[in-house]
């Protein structure tokens, strides 16, 4: 009877032992697989890193800038729409002094890219592209010569679901607001 009662101890640990270590792989596979990937960018020498992203894109472009006045970046814009990718564009319209972001809005719609002015009741500061719906790309730099080649700038690729949907709503809304 002992011997019975010791076995059946020893059945219920393994038992138990087998479960929660089953349950522990199901948590952190569960957990590893919906961390997020986050890239780190920086400038000067930067660039190449916004063109990946934008070649990358299948579906989807939008983009949300305060200032965009480097050619180069436009022309990759303008190539990844000819591949059949739709490509958005929103700018800040109300820079002071000369608005280089008129020439670009100019550029990207004689292309046949959307371009919107964000609502001018509040300066647009933001500067975020989102690839795909899956990917932001997020941070300090205007897409500007400057930016990309001189000074100091820090910005994040992050793929996240949630994150990105939080750009995405935000993005929506801003360009809901927003006038051609």
């Amino acid at each position: 009877m002992r011997l019975r009662f010791r076995l059946f101890h020893l059945f219920i640990a393994f038992t138990l032992g087998i479960l929660v270590g089953a349950a522990f792989l199901l948590y952190t596979s569960d957990f590893t697989a919906s961390s997020p990937t986050i890239t780190s960018i920086f400038s000067p020498d930067g660039m190449h890193e916004f063109t990946s992203a934008i070649d990358s894109a299948s579906s989807s472009l939008e983009l949300e800038v305060y200032v965009f006045s480097y050619r180069a970046l436009a022309d990759e814009l303008i190539e990844a729409h000819e591949h059949g990718v739709e490509v958005r564009v929103l700018l800040e319209p109300t820079l002071s002094g000369n608005n280089p972001n008129l020439e670009t809005a100019e550029y990207l719609r004689d292309a046949g890219v959307e371009v919107r002015w964000a609502t001018p009741s509040r300066t647009n500061h933001a500067k975020f592209l989102i690839i795909d719906g899956k990917r932001v790309l997020v941070g300090s730099h205007n897409w500007s010569w400057h930016a990309m080649n001189e000074n100091r700038e820090a910005s994040v690729l992050i793929d996240d679901e949630a994150t990105v949907g939080e750009f995405q709503q935000l993005f929506e809304q801003d360009w809901q607001a927003a006038y051609s």
